[in-house]
């Protein structure tokens, strides 16, 4: 993960036991986890284009902040989570 990447996380302010990481993808995927439940955000490469990639990124975070303040949904059986799609329109 990049710097400024990770400076967006931190800015986000995530509550202190929600981890926020990039993970392999298409795009940019970004997962919030809390014990065993969990949220990805995939940002495609039309979003970034279309929105511009910082804030594109800043709305992904805000909707996976607010899924956290929400209650992350549990893992799949597999050990994924789900995963919700950002395109560009």
């Amino acid at each position: 993960m990049d710097d400024t990447l990770r400076h967006q996380i931190d800015l986000a302010a995530f509550p202190a036991d929600v981890q926020v990481t990039h993970v392999p993808g298409p795009g940019v995927v970004l997962r919030a986890t809390q014990g065993g439940r969990g949220l990805e955000l995939q940002v495609t490469p039309d979003a970034q284009r279309i929105y511009g990639e910082g804030p594109a990124l800043s709305a992904a975070l805000a909707q996976l902040k607010q899924a956290a303040a929400q209650g992350l949904p549990d893992a799949h059986p597999d050990g994924s989570f789900e995963r919700l799609v950002f395109i560009g329109d």
